[in-house]
């Protein structure tokens, strides 16, 4: 099984090194991200935009504003860190609420600004109680020939970080990106990028100690991008570019600052009921400023291939590489490698059900003298989502995953079940 996970992965993202990129240089390109695969239908940041302003029912003089609230992640919460060792079961829930502002200066530019805080409420673990939130500012110009978007803000939210320690814990991000994309034929642009960001885990208060050692992840981030979009119809987007990309790590105990450069391209096909979509960057890093960190050169990113049937049944084959830091001193990082399944089924206008699984392996990088690490991993889980209103949805939620060690590492598992109600646009 290892083996038919490993080579399908690798013929997969082989086959996509010459042809994916994304629109923006994501903060925290190296970062764990929650078992579920892609979305079926995402939208471009100027679809979701125009959605935005559709929601914006209320004025005050020229600005649109959409008040926001939402009750999420209400779940009952199990991680096992270790064998017999876990964290208290617990229940918590996120409740925010705010607004998001939008200023039209002119057909094409619009500015925009969101405040929205929550706060994040455990039951038992009254010390891990933390006031999140997202706030922003930006503007988006959409010229005939100039795309420009600049952002910068703060996102601080309940996340899991890092599958050693499968522990929902708050994390904060601030940062900021300039993008810039210029349109030079009819199907042919260049793009430019720039993101900087921080990470930093906010476990102060805790008393596990496992828990405790997040915080030796935060780091700052510089990632800069360019490169060429071709779009040779209104189904196909071919991007070619390269990628520049500085991380620097905060706390000297655990020292994983790097830098590097990496060729990237991306492919995406969107069909009326066939979508695929692959990206991937050849990285080659390496250790900087004196730190310790093993340098990587090979492949990295994600591929899907979505099929919509007219019965409203839709299934999503996924597989991803990517690599993420150990909070463990004798490790420098992993590579995460996945391969999953998602099927959606809409169940009227106003319900839609998801299902998914997904197997796959964390390999580790060790230092000289240190026993090779390898673990497997299994997740599944779904979601019900019911739209009972425009602008109110209700949301039921849960994942399983397990982490299964070789023996250098325990076995470990997580499992959240919820539900988030959401209102926005408010009557």
């Amino acid at each position: 099984m290892r083996l038919k996970i490993r080579a399908s992965m690798t013929l997969i993202l082989c086959l996509t090194a010459l042809c994916g990129m994304s629109e923006s240089a994501r903060a925290q390109f190296l970062q764990y991200t929650l078992p579920g695969g892609p979305e079926e239908n995402p939208e471009s940041r100027q679809e979701r935009l125009a959605h935005e302003l559709k929601e914006a029912r209320y004025r005050l003089g020229p600005v649109r504003i959409a008040p926001w609230l939402n009750v999420h992640d209400v779940s009952y919460v199990r991680s096992v860190v270790a064998e017999g060792v876990e964290t208290p079961n617990d229940l918590t829930a996120s409740v925010g609420a705010g607004f998001r502002a939008y200023l039209r200066s002119g057909p094409k530019v619009t500015w925009i600004a969101q405040v929205l805080p929550e706060y994040t409420w455990w039951q038992r673990q009254t010390d891990r109680r933390q006031l999140n939130g997202r706030y922003l500012l930006g503007m988006a110009g959409y010229f005939n020939r100039l795309t420009v978007e600049a952002q910068a803000g703060r996102q601080q939210r309940l996340q899991v970080v890092n599958p050693e320690v499968p522990v929902p814990v708050s994390s904060r991000n601030d940062g900021g990106e300039l993008l810039t994309e210029l349109r030079l034929a009819s199907s042919l642009s260049a793009f430019a990028v720039f993101n900087v960001s921080r990470q930093n885990n906010l476990i102060e208060g805790t008393t596990d100690p496992l828990t405790g050692r997040l915080r030796l992840l935060d780091r700052d981030e510089q990632v800069e991008r360019a490169g060429l979009r071709w779009r040779p119809s209104s189904s196909w987007t071919v991007g070619l570019g390269a990628e520049h990309s500085e991380v620097e790590f905060l706390h000297g105990e655990l020292d994983r600052s790097n830098s590097g450069t990496a060729p990237l391209a991306q492919v995406l096909f969107q069909g009326s009921r066939f979508r695929f979509q692959t990206q991937a960057a050849a990285r080659s890093l390496r250790a900087d400023r004196g730190s310790e960190f093993i340098p990587f050169h090979g492949v990295t990113g994600e591929t899907s291939l979505s099929l919509e049937s007219r019965s409203r049944l839709g299934a999503t084959l996924y597989a991803s590489r990517n690599l993420e830091y150990s909070i463990e001193s004798s490790y420098a990082y992993f590579l995460d490698e996945r391969v999953g399944t998602s099927l959606t089924l809409s169940l009227g206008q106003r319900t839609t059900g998801r299902l998914f699984a997904e197997l796959g392996s964390d390999d580790y990088a060790e230092f000289p003298g240190v026993p090779p690490r390898r673990d497997d991993v299994s997740s599944w889980g779904g979601s019900l989502t019911f739209r009972l209103h425009a602008g109110f949805a209700l949301g039921l939620q849960g994942v399983r995953s397990r982490f299964d060690g070789n023996g250098t590492a325990p076995d470990r598992s997580y499992t959240s079940v919820g539900a988030t109600i959401t209102l926005t646009g408010l009557p």
